[in-house]
């Protein structure tokens, strides 16, 4: 039992930083107009991934710490308590898709595994850029006190850049699912 405790620790830990190396070294940040630029990475891979291999609390938390401290060391430290939230949510919903909807711990052929895999992680993406924004917007309006018109476009970027980037992060989750799923064993 401590051993598979210790596994999941050092996997969870293997995938934040992961995610945060993706988001520090290979985003592409794009222009959005007012000032604001969107972000595409394929961080959420890793949060997706860890979601569907440690479960809930290791992958959510994985995912939130990881790209919450790449906020923080990159300059964006007002975006780092949205980004805590937002990750985990995507963590957790992915975790609890696999589990509850798709069963995949139930799954025994390798393509239902799959597949339930990437429906797990489609559902999780959906369920981020909803949610995404909606913090983002929250945090800026209510908590940073910016106009209703500058968190609201804010929102709408981050709405853009979160469907960008979960699209190729889904794609990226499933191949790398298949390989990570022959060779992690907890």
């Amino acid at each position: 039992m401590q051993e598979q405790k210790i596994k999941k620790l050092t996997l969870a830990g293997m995938f934040a930083a992961l995610a945060f190396a993706c988001f520090s070294y290979l985003r592409i940040e794009i222009p959005m107009g007012l000032g604001l630029t969107g972000k595409i990475y394929v961080g959420h891979a890793f949060i997706l991934l860890s979601a569907l291999v440690l479960g809930a609390k290791y992958g959510a938390l994985s995912g939130a710490i990881g790209l919450a401290l790449a906020d923080l060391l990159a300059g964006y430290t007002t975006s780092a308590p949205p980004t805590f939230l937002a990750k985990f949510l995507l963590g957790w919903s992915t975790a609890w898709a696999a589990q509850h909807l798709c069963h995949l711990d139930r799954q025994t052929d390798d393509r239902a595994r799959l597949r339930a895999a990437a429906l797990a992680a489609v559902f999780g993406s959906v369920v981020n850029v909803v949610t995404e924004p909606l913090i983002r917007f929250s945090f800026k309006f209510f908590i940073l006190g910016m106009p209703r018109q500058i968190a609201y476009i804010s929102a709408l970027n981050c709405a853009v850049s979160m469907a960008v980037s979960n699209v190729v992060s889904v794609v990226l989750t499933v191949i790398l699912y298949k390989v990570a799923e022959k060779s992690i064993r907890i």
